[in-house]
């Protein structure tokens, strides 16, 4: 389930709304717009019931007795939930040409209450509760760098705590179990393992499918996965270091 404050598909500003949210072109009459809309939700249900199907192997005991939480979040739940949403900057709360280009986020998407809307999201699914769970993400960065900056940037005083836990820095992780000499990007993983990005890049949700996609190919040849990664509140801050 995506949360997402979904356009009015029924209007042509709405279908251009929603393309441009999608990555997708914008222009053409209704009847085109409609078409291209209906097609790319079409292709991205596919692609979820393809994972959602795929993803049933983590429900067996076989599973369950080899992996050590209940589900692992690549900022989707499980692969079969989904949760996305724009947080508006606070320091440059007009996103520039660059940033629209480079990750298809329109100034229309941005939502203020994102943290509220995923504890929301967590709280229904139960994570973090009765079902034991750990994020997944590409590197250390988006927890130990960009929530920090978030939080101090929108005046959140205390980090949620299930952002102060250790999680899997899948980039480590891959590259301790495929013996490589030095950890690999998303683009760099896909590649090892000779699969294909899906989606658009640097879109929160497609970076977290594909993620997903990766975990699940690394299952599949009996990666385990383990924390390896933690915030450590004493350690000097270093979100200002980009991706590489």
């Amino acid at each position: 389930m995506e949360v997402t404050n979904k356009p009015n598909t029924s209007t042509v500003e709405g279908l251009r709304l929603a393309l441009e949210e999608l990555g997708l072109c914008t222009k053409g009459r209704k009847p085109e717009l409609k078409q291209r809309y209906k097609k790319a939700l079409k292709k991205q249900t596919e692609q979820i019931k393809e994972m959602t199907d795929e993803i049933k192997l983590i429900k067996t005991e076989s599973f369950k007795k080899q992996q050590p939480f209940d589900y692992y979040l690549f900022f989707d739940v499980e692969a079969t939930y989904t949760f996305r949403s724009y947080v508006q900057p606070t320091v440059n709360p007009k996103l520039s040409e660059f940033c629209t280009g480079l990750t298809g986020i329109s100034q229309s998407t941005i939502d203020k209450k994102v943290l509220n809307e995923f504890q929301k999201f967590l709280a229904k699914y139960d994570l973090f509760q009765t079902a034991s769970a750990t994020f997944v993400t590409d590197g250390p960065f988006d927890i130990r760098d960009f929530i920090t900056k978030q939080c101090k940037h929108s005046k959140i005083k205390t980090r949620p705590d299930y952002f102060n836990i250790p999680w899997v820095n899948i980039r480590r992780t891959f590259r301790d179990f495929y013996n490589q000499k030095e950890n690999k990007n998303i683009s760099a993983m896909l590649a090892h393992l000779k699969m294909q990005f899906e989606g658009r890049e640097h879109s929160g949700l497609d970076d977290a499918i594909n993620l997903a996609a990766i975990g699940k190919r690394m299952h599949q040849e009996g990666c385990v996965f383990k924390t390896n990664c933690r915030f450590d509140i004493s350690h000097p801050q270093r979100y200002g270091r980009r991706r590489r």
